[in-house]
């Protein structure tokens, strides 16, 4: 039976045809599913890379001892364009100190080792703006075990163990952390790819599944002929069998393929906000020999699973009828999402989104899915109406005898293009309430903070936001620096030597003194000129006649850019003493006037700021509100990519369905030809067959998506907020998906016009 089922499989043009068709749609399945894996795995590997940065140590104590298997540390982060630089201080207290990751030995005094794209922008970048925050020369660089990315922008700096140990934010470490996690995000991201992961499985399946499918009415007929002459139904499994498995493992085949011919472009591709090393990009070798035995298992079993009706009786398909139309009821758990997504709007307020709201959506979703079938059978009763000609009247009436046929193909782009609009639709909403016009109105000013600024929850619960950062300082004068910011004289110092850069206006913000009594949430009350607030007039004002004010700073130090723009004072605060002298720097506010003098001023600070016990790296509010808007934009692009394959599979599935169609039908399609009906008819049946269901899925699809995100828009926006608008990527995400699966459908049209020739019909 085995011979006997290859030699079915593979012997005759018709057979060969169907064979290479059935493996060329597998294996762009097989493509795009190991390119999925690879990038997860790539994810997964970033995500578990032990995290040097996590490193715990002990305070530093006024007595600095050398001991043996001992470093001092200093870690905190710069930032040039944008992009973070992660810093390391790091200097050895005896003999066997730990060697950081990526490097042979600790740099020393006057050395640093640097991450590969750090070394090529400190020979590119002028070294004011950059490489004077560094000093030393460059010992070599780091490699990748230490990075998560070839962006990654890293270095470790060697330093005295005299030097380090007066600074803030020392630490005394024994032994570098080795557990993972250096994202706090990265489970929630793992889910997500999980889900994303599924997202492209379940329409890749359905090509597969569609594929292995390919002519089942045919071989439906000889399986009963077969069984008619004697054959039994564990003998027509094997056959069947056969049959699927070995197209499936050919298209396997030529699916790693072409992953392989794809896997360099994948690897320069950032799909999220960074690149992965090439080594990580990779399915691993079980997720190729998952492709070579899962996808040839689960195609013999969907061939198995089609013969059910051979196995009833040799007679079932000669006396199969059409299946009954489907039902209205299919519409109601759409009905039913629509109604709870928008009581659970109803429900919601600026701040919360209704309960029913999530129920609601995941509803909708199914109900999109559920009722598919429904919509292919009025979409294809309608085309007949809207279009004249024999055309639309015979695809139409294809398309209504077995509409859940037709929709099977393309379940998975409805999901694909309900989530890619809603994502279109919200995430402009969502970079607005980040880019707010007051956060775009200090674009180019720049904060500096000299506290230990707070990490605080609902409850206004602060811990210190850096390794260290209070563990390691207890002296009484560092307390009072990390709880008040640089001493009077420093500060005024700092001040005099950044107005004179050329272009800058400076704010300073002082601390309270002590005495004062009214401390704010978590202690951050301050001291703000009213001069500098009538040039950041976002930030506040003052009581009338008051030439300085006490602001309330609390959310200027936060990562929020809707929260750091909030004003901190107003008319209602009391006024300050306009006389900083003998007041502690807390922060500074410096506008600049271009990029290349602001990586000036960030240098400058990162060099003349060691009193400093933030931490953090001064940032303007643009950065801060260009990182959030990253964030959306990611997510943009991967729904628009996600979008975009799934119309690809989509187009696939129904080209590999219309060949299905046309080898099953070359008996009538080939006595039409020859009784006076043009190609071009049967051409146009055969396009319309795949269209209406695949525009009518697309436009409830996109449509459903978009009222409910300009719900969502409507009722959690400020008042005045326009309607989402579809950016043009997503136009041209759908238009251009839209072709490909169109170009797709075409493809399987030179078929129809060598089959139907006239000199066929001898044979039919």
């Amino acid at each position: 039976m085995l011979r006997f089922g290859w030699q079915l499989t593979a012997r005759g043009r018709a057979a060969l045809v169907r064979l290479f068709v059935t493996a060329g749609a597998v294996a762009v399945g097989v493509a795009i599913l190991l390119c999925v894996l690879a990038d997860f795995h790539a994810f997964e590997v970033t995500a578990s890379k032990p995290c040097w940065q996590c490193t715990q140590g002990t305070a530093v104590t006024s007595t600095l001892t050398r001991s043996a298997g001992t470093e001092l540390w200093n870690y905190g982060e710069d930032i040039f364009h944008g992009r973070t630089v992660e810093r390391l201080e790091v200097a050895g207290l005896g003999p066997g100190a730990p060697v950081l990751p990526g490097v042979s030995r600790l740099p020393a005094v006057g050395q640093y080792y640097a991450s590969p794209a750090l070394a090529a922008m400190l020979r590119s970048v002028p070294r004011d703006e950059l490489g004077s925050r560094f000093p030393g020369r460059l010992a070599g660089t780091i490699g990748d075990q230490a990075l998560a990315s070839p962006s990654d922008l890293v270095i470790y700096i060697g330093e005295t163990p005299s030097r380090l140990g007066v600074q803030a934010s020392t630490m005394r470490v024994d032994a570098i952390a080795a557990t993972h996690g250096k994202q706090i995000w990265s489970p929630y991201f793992q889910a997500a790819f999980a889900v994303g992961a599924a997202a492209f499985l379940f329409p890749i399946l359905i090509l597969i599944g569609t594929a292995t499918r390919l002519s089942a009415a045919r071989r439906e007929e000889r399986f009963a002929a077969l069984r008619l002459v004697g054959a039994t139904s564990a003998q027509i499994g094997v056959i069947a069998a056969v049959d699927a498995a070995v197209s499936a493992l050919l298209g396997a085949v030529l699916g790693i393929g072409l992953f392989l011919v794809l896997q360099p472009e994948l690897v320069t591709t950032a799909f999220t906000s960074a690149r992965y090393f090439a080594a990580d990009v990779t399915p691993t070798i079980w997720g190729y020999l998952g492709m070579l035995l899962a996808v040839p298992a689960a195609s013999a079993a969907a061939a198995l699973l089609s013969l059910r009706r051979v196995r009833i009786s040799p007679l079932g398909v000669a006396r199969s009828v059409t299946p009954r139309a489907p039902s209205t009821w299919r519409l109601v758990p759409l009905i039913a999402g629509l109604v709870l997504f928008a009581v659970g709007m109803a429900l919601s307020g600026s701040k919360s989104i209704g309960a029913a709201a999530y129920p609601g959506l995941l509803l909708v979703m199914i109900g999109l899915v559920f009722g598919g079938s429904w919509l292919t059978d009025r979409a294809a009763r309608l085309a007949p109406r809207l279009a004249r000609g024999a055309a639309p009247l015979l695809a139409g009436r294809r398309l209504a005898d077995n509409p859940k046929a037709a929709f099977r193909s393309i379940r998975g782009l409805v999901l694909a293009v309900f989530l890619g609009t809603m994502v279109a639709g919200l995430i402009p909403f969502a970079n607005a309430t980040t880019a707010t016009p007051s956060a775009r109105s200090l674009t180019n000013v720049m904060l500096d903070e000299f506290i230990v600024s707070p990490v605080c929850g609902n409850d206004v619960n602060c811990t210190g936001n850096s390794p260290g950062d209070i563990a390691a300082t207890t002296s009484a004068r560092e307390q009072v620096i990390e709880a008040n910011g640089l001493p009077p004289q420093a500060g005024a110092t700092l001040l005099r030597q950044l107005r004179a850069f050329r272009g800058t206006s400076v704010y300073p913000i002082y601390s309270l003194p002590a005495r004062h009594g009214r401390p704010g949430p978590g202690g951050y009350n301050g001291i703000i000129s009213c001069a500098s607030l009538r040039q950041l007039a976002v930030l506040g004002s003052c009581p009338a006649g008051a030439r300085a004010v006490e602001a309330n700073t609390m959310n200027l130090y936060g990562d929020n850019p809707s929260d750091t723009t909030e004003p901190i004072a107003g008319a209602h605060n009391p006024a300050g003493s306009d006389d900083a002298s003998g007041l502690y720097l807390q922060a500074v506010l410096i506008r600049v006037p271009s990029e290349a003098m602001l990586e000036r001023v960030r240098t400058f600070l990162a060099t003349h700021t060691p009193l400093s016990a933030s931490g953090a790296a001064p940032r303007t509010f643009g950065e801060a509100v260009q990182a959030r808007v990253a964030v959306g934009d990611t997510v943009q692009r991967l729904i628009d990519l996600a979008v975009a394959l799934t119309l690809l599979v989509a187009g696939c599935s129904l080209a590999v369905a219309i060949g299905g169609g046309l080898l099953e039908r070359k008996r009538p399609f080939t006595l039409m030809r020859v009784s006076g009906t043009p190609l071009a008819t049967l051409a146009r049946v055969v396009i319309l067959e795949a269209v209406v269901p695949l525009i009518a899925a697309t436009v409830v699809a996109a449509g459903t998506a978009y009222g409910m995100s300009a719900l969502a828009v409507a009722r959690l926006a400020s008042k005045g907020t326009p309607l989402p608008v579809l950016g043009h990527g997503y136009y041209l995400t759908m238009t251009a998906g839209l072709l490909v699966s169109l170009t797709m459908i075409t493809a399987a049209l030179p078929l129809l016009g060598r089959m139907t020739t006239p000199a066929s019909v001898r044979f039919e």
